[in-house]
């Protein structure tokens, strides 16, 4: 699952609604909502913020589902293929 959907998830499972969430960290529910819907990326310390309202480890909202984020790739340029 992704950030958001374990923030949800941690929500949902306290039974509170985003109203309740906001009023215990003191970010807005449009905030709120844009994370939770992976539309926004929190700092390290908003997270650490949510967390600690939820009542839950770092660890609990940063599982690891065990997918493998896709890797770059590296394309010649034009300019490369030149000055080989």
């Amino acid at each position: 699952m992704s950030l958001g959907e374990e923030i949800k998830k941690a929500r949902i499972d306290k039974g509170w609604k985003q109203q309740d969430l906001q009023a215990a960290t003191g970010l807005s529910q449009k905030y709120l909502s844009a994370v939770e819907l992976d539309k926004a990326h929190p700092s390290f310390d908003v997270v650490k913020r949510i967390a600690r309202a939820l009542g839950v480890s770092l660890d609990t909202l940063a599982k690891d589902d065990g997918e493998v984020p896709p890797q770059p790739t590296r394309q010649r340029t034009r300019q490369a293929k030149a000055t080989r």
